[in-house]
């Protein structure tokens, strides 16, 4: 390899892939981002900077140049936006820019960001896997990636190598948005009681998530698709377990997403007509809440050798990061995570 590139590679995933690149290999690495983007994770990494849009031809270009090892990772993840279309203009329109310059300049190898919503919502108690048909077509973020998850399969069927890969719930250290799954770590001790909504999805921690993309370049076969994924859990027990990891109890009530639909329709109303700012709920998440998101990621782990730590581990220093960091504000949580200390679950 001469130099990797890896667009939205100061987000989440991308800024640990960036990571674990560094680590692993000996050459360079081009971070392409948005001039607007939240540095913290790149913080003192030995990396290239590139300020350019994805949806722009000409930093496409320029970007692409010299690499021959591309992940693409930029996107926007968003189940509202005052605007719906953006998502189509950077998760489809920006994503076939960015593969046909890839042809152009005869890069070697694309490991493709795409999302476990290519293949999730077969029933609340059915199992998700690279077989299963696209379902969550009533969200627009879905179908945009559904899109773009096809086209990544035409582009390796016409000679371009393509290894897709489709994260599920990402958690962990590093997640400045936070992301929705964030955000419910974030905030669950706001409130008297802690919320968990009845339902099940599957969550890896974000490092074994950017480790998966890496391990995609290095085993994963042109125009095959693996779900990244650990640990099936149900909400309320998801719940639990952060409990146990922060040391404070609290009444865990379990809610059907039916009931709070209401809430959702009045809450995505406030933001259309009032704020402009994304809800805290929209019917859409809670309609894919109740469609299924049980995954199965044994393809990634036979294949690739996707590692999988364990969830404890995973809230814990997710919750050391929120802290450290001012998203959360629990008095008692601060207060114990205000020095480092060791993971100790009863």
């Amino acid at each position: 390899m001469k130099k990797i590139l890896v667009t939205g590679g100061a987000g989440f995933i991308g800024s640990h892939v960036v990571k674990i690149l560094l680590d692993r290999y000996s050459v360079p690495v081009r971070v392409m981002h948005l001039p607007r983007d939240n540095m913290i994770n790149l913080e003192g990494l030995d990396v290239e900077l590139f300020a350019g849009d994805i949806t722009n031809a000409d930093d496409v270009k320029a970007a692409v140049a010299g690499c021959d090892v591309v992940f693409h990772l930029a996107a926007v993840y968003a189940l509202w936006l005052p605007d719906m279309s953006v998502m189509d203009k950077v998760n489809v329109q920006g994503t076939k820019k960015l593969f046909d310059e890839c042809v152009a300049q005869g890069v070697t190898r694309v490991i493709y960001t795409s999302s476990f919503a290519r293949f999730a919502g077969q029933g609340m108690d059915a199992t998700c896997d690279e077989t299963s048909p696209f379902a969550l077509d009533y969200s627009y973020y879905s179908k945009t990636k559904y899109e773009s998850h096809r086209m990544a399969e035409a582009y390796a069927k016409n000679g371009l190598d393509i290894v897709i890969v489709n994260p599920v719930c990402p958690l962990g250290p590093g997640d400045y948005g936070p992301t929705p799954t964030g955000r419910v770590v974030a905030d669950a001790f706001e409130l008297p009681v802690i919320v968990g909504v009845h339902t099940e999805s599957n969550y890896i921690d974000v490092r074994d998530c950017a480790m998966g993309h890496v391990l995609a370049l290095e085993k994963g076969r042109s125009g095959e698709s693996y779900i990244l994924g650990n640990e099936n859990m149900a909400h309320p027990d998801l719940m639990k377990v952060l409990q146990k990891v922060v040391g404070i109890r609290r009444p865990v009530v379990s809610v059907k997403p039916g009931a709070l639909l209401p809430l959702a329709h009045l809450t995505e109303a406030v933001a259309k007509y009032i704020t402009g700012q994304p809800p805290f709920m929209t019917p859409v998440e809670l309609k894919i809440s109740q469609a299924g998101l049980i995954a199965d990621a044994s393809k990634a782990k036979n294949e690739l050798g996707l590692p999988s730590r364990p969830i404890e581990e995973t809230l814990f220093d997710a919750v050391q990061w929120f802290v450290a960091n001012g998203y959360i504000k629990n008095k008692a949580i601060c207060r114990k995570f205000a020095v480092p200390v060791a993971l100790n679950v009863q």
